[in-house]
């Protein structure tokens, strides 16, 4: 799939497509030609995002399915997937929040930290997994002792947040980043520089759809490590690069993660650790400690 023509025909899955990013990657996906099916937990929300993914098929023919399902529990994936009528593709891992988790680690449960486990890590992993299984298992029934002229091309996407890349008082268990502004502490807003309205948010960052067909007009051009959204994002990546494969030919992800480690987080983290203790004075001297 290394282009957009390239996704006519083709079947992929997408987890979380129920709403946000998920819904719109599927909306763009079915405008591309592909056959879509979506994973997430409510059925309401699923019938009804079918229904608009629907609007988008550029072919009588497309399939939009909706699947109802916990995507935290492996054995319920694995057997969600092999009931489907045709074998993926491609598979989105989009799945995700938990803004009812935010808080200090203190003062949040532990079950907090579990629900976020469930939610966001093997709710990505547990899919993966299930799917390149069955790959495997494919490629198997059609070894024939020679090796494929044209080898089929599949493709797994992993969709996170760049606070992935930078944990951050107050974002203990990732969130969705709109849904999260309800319950994120004052400091992680002010840190994040997140402390306003939600309509100025919605006018600082990109919509879902135009950040949909950013990834999928991406992964079509064989890009591993997307951040077309946000510098910010490209920066806190390339200082977390480590051994990881960087982009292109490597020369700006290494300047960039030398420039950040050495002048930006110097001044970041003196400047957040005395925001820290402020509010930490501030907290002590409200709840009378």
């Amino acid at each position: 799939m290394k282009s957009s023509a390239s996704l006519r025909g083709k079947i992929v899955f997408v987890t979380g497509g129920s709403g946000g990013l998920g819904k719109a990657i599927s909306q763009a996906l079915a405008a591309k030609g592909a056959h879509v099916t979506i994973f997430a937990r409510r059925e309401g929300p699923l019938a009804d995002a079918k229904s608009e993914i629907q609007k988008f098929i550029s072919e009588p023919s497309q399939e939009i399915r909706a699947v109802a399902i916990d995507l935290s529990d492996a054995s319920k994936v694995d057997e969600a997937f092999r009931a489907q009528p045709r074998m993926a593709d491609a598979l989105y891992c989009v799945a995700g929040g938990n803004h009812a988790e935010n808080g200090f680690l203190v003062d949040i449960k532990a079950s907090d930290l579990e629900n976020c486990m469930r939610n966001n890590y093997y709710s990505a992993a547990f899919p993966a997994k299930a799917l390149l299984n069955i790959w495997t298992e494919d490629d198997a029934k059609k070894a024939s002792g020679a090796p494929r002229a044209n080898p089929r091309l599949r493709q797994i996407v992993f969709v996170s947040s760049a606070a992935a890349f930078l944990g951050l008082p107050g974002s203990i268990a990732y969130t969705r980043f709109y849904l999260e502004q309800d319950t994120k502490t004052p400091l992680t807003k002010r840190m994040q520089g997140t402390d306003c309205s939600i309509a100025e948010l919605e006018s600082r960052y990109p919509t879902s759809a135009k950040v949909a067909s950013q990834i999928i007009a991406a992964v079509g051009n064989g890009e591993f490590i997307i951040c077309k959204d946000s510098m910010a994002a490209s920066l806190l990546f390339t200082n977390m690069i480590g051994p990881s494969p960087k982009r292109g030919l490597g020369i700006a992800d290494s300047l960039l993660g030398w420039l950040v480690g050495w002048f930006v987080w110097p001044v970041l983290r003196r400047r957040w650790e005395a925001m820290c203790r402020e509010d930490g004075e501030e907290l002590g001297r409200v709840r009378g400690q």
